[in-house]
């Protein structure tokens, strides 16, 4: 909206000016002038202005007030407040004291002194979503859901708008999928070769098993996230349905690698739907498995606080560092390594990252090749390891929600105002500025273990998997 804007009590614009405001009387025969006059006109008056039909800008002042000397400034911000709350009464579903808070933040003592009381703002926001009917009722199926179009939509800039709602598997759909992002996003989908994905279960929904999100490289430096997918489990056959409504709506999104966790259903759904993609496992998940394992062997307690058995614990990650053809020969070193008590933890690794050895001397097909988890070449081409740009942005959406297991509408709400943050660093890249710079002791630590790669010695392994460790944590 104008800033010279308010809406009056039937919605229609205001025009205000020096401190008075003012309701349209009409348009100039050639519709390039807005002619005006003074609001107050049970007094009679006889102000009047003029303004540029295009821009809106003021014109002229044709005819002096006659119902009062100045202006009124106080009353002019009294109703842009009362125009913001109407404003965000019927575009979020933040309650009505949230409204209250956010558009008194910056008012002066003399607005506040005006201002409606908390009851009657109150009123005013379940007036206006009564009127807009802003949000059904909160759904009790998937099916159920029905988008209203406000919140399907997302404002770029003040009155600039564009589809938020990219995809819908369909209310006919019991395991339905809703996808939401930028539409401006779809015009660099074949320049997205770079994708991080993963999800959070704390924010999801009701009626939804989590967020899934789909991160893109943008340049050199800069990663951003283009879809938010509210997906209702974690099979193979939803992945799958993701993967082609992505596809359908975005033909040119072809991305050359997948930066994933340790999900079979997700790297199954990968191989079928992008089978020319390089699909890779983060290390921070392959570290996040052996935590998990460790929990789940009673050996967590004794890693947090015996130094020596956590660095033994984290060499066992480490032979993701180590060439393919030494592999067997180090897990080898490392079983007889490693305390008895961390025995269970190799196993359970090499039967899911190598392969179970059968009876007859083979191995089984291991849940994730070797290609899939080893960082080896990725470290010494100074690709990333992790996928530390989605966890980053859980974070961020888990601060800026505050709660977990939002409402779909106020999921919704949250997300189009975290949506704006990412605009701005999306500008930031527009602009060429430099994204910031990883921290010293991250970025010390990845110079030391690319030179321990660098200097790979099939005759000491055990050494390298110990000096590796030492450069990484298990958080």
């Amino acid at each position: 909206m104008n800033q010279n804007n308010v809406k009056s009590q039937r919605g229609t614009n205001k025009f205000v000016h020096e401190g008075f405001v003012y309701v349209k009387d009409k348009d100039s025969i050639d519709g390039a002038t807005i002619f005006w006059r003074c609001d107050r006109k049970y007094s009679g008056c006889r102000g009047r202005i003029w303004t540029n039909s295009v821009d809106g800008t003021f014109n002229c002042l044709r005819r002096n007030h006659t119902c009062c000397a100045t202006g009124d400034a106080a009353r002019i911000e009294v109703l842009k407040v009362q125009t913001n709350v109407k404003h965000r009464a019927a575009s979020t579903m933040e309650t009505p004291s949230q409204i209250r808070t956010e558009v008194l933040q910056n008012a002066s003592a003399a607005t506040l002194g005006r201002i409606s009381s908390s009851m009657a703002m109150a009123k005013m926001v379940n007036r206006v979503r009564r009127k807009e009917n802003v949000a059904p009722a909160i759904p009790d199926t998937r099916r159920g859901i029905e988008v209203p179009e406000n919140y399907k939509q997302y404002e770029v800039s003040e009155g600039v708008f564009e589809n938020y709602l990219l995809m819908d598997s369909g209310n006919d759909d019991d395991n339905r999928i809703l996808v939401f992002g930028r539409e401006y996003n779809q015009t660099w989908a074949h320049d997205m070769r770079d994708i991080f994905m993963d999800g959070t279960f704390l924010l999801a929904p009701p009626l939804f098993k989590q967020i899934f999100v789909v991160l893109a490289r943008r340049g050199e430096r800069y990663v951003f996230p283009v879809l938010f997918c509210l997906l209702p489990n974690k099979t193979t056959q939803t992945y799958r349905k993701l993967f082609f409504l992505i596809k359908q709506q975005w033909p040119r999104f072809n991305p050359e690698t997948i930066n994933v966790d340790y999900e079979v259903a997700i790297h199954d759904a990968l191989r079928t739907e992008f089978p020319e993609a390089d699909v890779r496992g983060c290390f921070f998940h392959l570290v996040q498995n052996l935590r998990k394992h460790l929990s789940s062997s009673n050996l967590l307690g004794r890693y947090q606080t015996d130094a020596d058995f956590a660095l033994q614990a984290r060499m066992i990650t480490s032979l993701a560092f180590v060439p393919e053809e030494n592999l067997m020969q180090a897990l080898i070193d490392l079983e007889n390594y490693v305390t008895d008590d961390l025995e269970p933890i190799v196993a359970w690794f090499t039967n899911t990252y190598v392969g179970r050895l059968r009876n007859n001397g083979t191995r089984a097909p291991p849940n994730f090749p070797y290609a899939t988890w080893s960082v080896l070449q990725r470290t010494l081409a100074g690709s990333d390891r992790t996928n530390n740009y989605a966890e980053a942005l859980h974070r961020k959406l888990q601060l800026g929600f505050g709660v977990a297991h939002p409402s779909i509408w106020k999921f919704l709400d949250g997300l189009k105002k975290i949506q704006k943050l990412f605009d701005a660093t999306y500008e930031d890249f527009v602009a060429a500025r430099e994204p910031p710079l990883k921290r010293r002791r991250y970025d010390e630590a990845d110079r030391r273990i690319l030179t321990k790669v660098q200097n790979f010695d099939a005759g000491s392994i055990i050494e390298y998997l110990r000096g590796l460790s030492h450069n990484y944590r298990m958080e």
